[in-house]
């Protein structure tokens, strides 16, 4: 069994008026999801400032599109210099959500899609709990970096280059880069 992680209030939303509406129906909401809250869609990531954007509903024949676009801040390691800062992202996102029962007749749907963060639940609740978590994840940096400057640890005594210079020296060349060196070099 697939479990999913905590649902955040305000991220759900009761969509049983727009399914009931015509095809073309619109809602639009802002979004304000206070830091702690987002905290704890994932143990891995730590939230610094609170979630703030724009959801978009539109009904479609059998679903309910979905966009979203927002900001939000998050504290991460450096790449280069270990050190922690804090990120900002940019989240956006489009998705199709399916319901689970239908609207006029109260039955169960049997074709609901295969992710299970993408169906409206019986009460026609949208959660966007688990997309939005999985958005955080998509919009952080590969490689997070504190500043393009950076100069990061030494590669010698481990001393952290932003903070104190060392005086380490890497005379010392690899055989296999020496060709590049010289290269350089005659430059």
């Amino acid at each position: 069994m697939v479990e999913l992680t905590p649902s955040l209030f305000d991220l759900q939303f009761n969509v049983a008026g727009l399914l009931k509406g015509p095809v073309g129906g619109l809602r639009e909401y802002d979004v304000t999801v206070a830091a702690e809250e987002l905290d704890r869609l994932d143990e891995a990531f730590h939230i610094t400032v609170p979630l703030n954007g724009h959801v978009r509903f539109i009904r479609a024949s059998n679903t309910i599109l979905t966009h979203f676009r927002g900001t939000t801040s998050v504290l991460l390691e450096c790449g280069r210099c270990l050190d922690p800062f804090e990120a900002v992202l940019e989240l956006e996102f489009e998705e199709e959500f399916h319901p689970s029962i239908d609207i006029v007749t109260g039955r169960p749907l049997a074709d609901v899609g295969d992710d299970a963060a993408l169906v409206i639940d019986a009460h026609h609740i949208l959660d966007l709990s688990e997309i939005m978590r999985q958005a955080i994840w998509l919009a952080m940096p590969l490689i997070p970096i504190c500043r393009p400057d950076c100069a990061g640890l030494c590669p010698v005594c481990g001393a952290n280059r932003n903070h104190e210079s060392c005086t380490c020296e890497l005379d010392e060349i690899d055989a296999r880069w020496a060709n590049l060196q010289r290269l350089i070099s005659n430059w």
